[in-house]
C-alpha cells in the first residue's frame, strides 16, 4: 500500500466523519478554533516524511488527529468567538433541520419569527407503588442534570429555545416505562441554542435508565437511586457521573465519541471497568489493572454488591475514582 494513498484515505475519512457529525448538529464547528490549531498540519506533514513503514505512519496520523480532536473539544467548551466569527456563524452557516414530523409545532421556513422558540415544559408521573421502572431519555444537545429524589415517580423540567419535548408512560405487567423525546429545529452553527433539561426520580423503585445525547454537558448524580442498568450514548460530551450504594448490582454502558468523562463510585461497592477506546487519557484512582482494558477495585468479588462499567469511546479523557 502506498503511503500517499494511505494518508489521503485516512484524511478523507476523518474529514468526512467531522463534516457528517457537524451537519447532524452533534457538535458546533468553529473555523476560528480550527485555524488556531494550524500547527497540527505541520505535525501531519512531519509524520508523512518519517522513515518508517506505512502502517506506523498511519498509526501516528490517527494519534495526531485524535490529539487535534481533543484540543478542539477543549477549546470549543470555552468558545466565545469574535465579531467576525459570530457574524459568519449566524448569517452564513444556517443549515436548517426540522426534526418534528408535525408542522403544527415548528415549521421549516426561514421567517424571522422562526429564529427563536421558547418552550418551558414540566412533566410528572405520579408514584403508585411501583417496584421497577425504566426511563428512556432522548435528549440531543444542551445541559442535562439529574436532581435529588422527588415524591413523584419522575419529574421533568425542560427549558429550550429549539426543542419541544413529549412525555409518555406505559404500564407493563411488572414495570412502569417512561419515555421523554425531544423534537425541534436547530439553526446550524448557533451558540445561542439553549436546551436545559432537569430530571428527578423517585428513589423507591429499581431503575433502568437509557440516555441518548449529542453535544451535551451532563451532570448525572444517580447516587440516591437504585440503578440496576444505566446506558449512555453520546457524541461530544462532558459527563460527570456519580453512582451510589443502594443495595443493587449496577451495570453501566457508556458509548461516546469525543468526550470528557468523570465517574465517581462508592468505596463500599466492588467495581470493575472495561475500557475500549482508540485514544484515551485514563486516570483510575483506587483500581488495579488486571489485564489490557480491564481494571478492578482491590479484593473484587468479596463485597455484597458490585458496579460493572463498560466504556466504549473514540477519543476521550476518562477519570474514575472512589469516594
Amino acid at each position: 500500500m502506498k503511503s500517499k494513498n494511505l494518508f489521503i484515505g485516512i484524511l478523507i475519512v476523518f474529514i468526512g466523519v467531522v463534516a457528517l457529525l457537524a451537519s447532524l448538529n452533534v457538535f458546533d464547528f468553529h473555523w476560528s478554533i480550527f485555524w488556531r490549531l494550524w500547527p497540527i498540519i505541520l505535525i501531519i506533514l512531519g509524520v508523512a516524511i518519517l522513515p518508517v513503514n506505512d502502517y506506523m505512519k498511519a498509526l501516528f496520523l490517527v494519534l495526531t488527529l485524535g490529539l487535534g480532536s481533543l484540543l478542539y473539544y477543549h477549546e470549543s467548551k470555552h468558545y466565545q468567538g469574535n465579531a467576525v466569527t459570530r457574524f459568519f456563524n449566524n448569517h452564513f452557516s444556517q443549515w436548517n433541520w426540522d426534526w418534528d414530523d408535525d408542522d403544527d409545532d415548528i415549521d421549516d421556513d426561514d421567517d424571522a419569527d422562526d429564529d427563536t422558540f421558547d418552550f418551558d415544559q414540566r412533566f410528572a408521573e405520579p408514584y403508585k407503588d411501583v417496584e421497577r421502572a425504566s426511563f428512556d431519555i432522548d435528549f440531543g444537545a444542551g445541559d442535562l442534570e439529574i436532581l435529588t429524589p422527588c415524591a413523584e415517580l419522575a419529574s421533568v423540567h425542560a427549558n429550550s429555545n429549539f426543542v419541544k419535548y413529549s412525555f409518555r408512560s406505559e404500564q407493563g405487567q411488572d414495570k412502569t416505562s417512561l419515555f421523554l423525546t425531544g423534537k425541534g429545529k436547530a439553526k446550524g452553527v448557533n451558540r445561542n441554542n439553549d436546551n436545559d433539561l432537569c430530571v428527578a426520580l423517585c428513589q423507591l423503585p429499581v431503575w433502568e435508565v437509557s440516555i441518548d445525547m449529542g453535544a451535551a454537558d451532563a451532570d448525572l448524580d444517580f447516587s440516591p437511586y437504585k440503578v440496576e442498568r444505566l446506558e449512555i450514548n453520546g457524541g461530544a460530551c462532558d459527563i460527570e457521573l456519580k453512582l451510589g450504594d443502594q443495595g443493587v448490582d449496577t451495570q453501566v454502558e457508556i458509548s461516546t465519541g469525543v468526550s470528557d468523562i468523570d465517574i465517581r463510585v462508592p468505596e463500599s461497592v466492588d467495581c470493575e471497568l472495561h475500557v475500549e477506546s482508540a485514544i484515551t487519557g485514563k486516570d483510575f484512582f483506587g483500581f488495579e489493572k488486571v489485564e489490557r482494558g480491564l481494571w478492578r477495585t482491590p479484593n473484587y468479588g468479596q463485597g455484597e454488591h458490585k458496579i460493572v462499567i463498560n466504556l466504549s469511546c473514540a477519543v476521550s479523557d476518562i477519570s474514575v475514582e472512589r469516594y
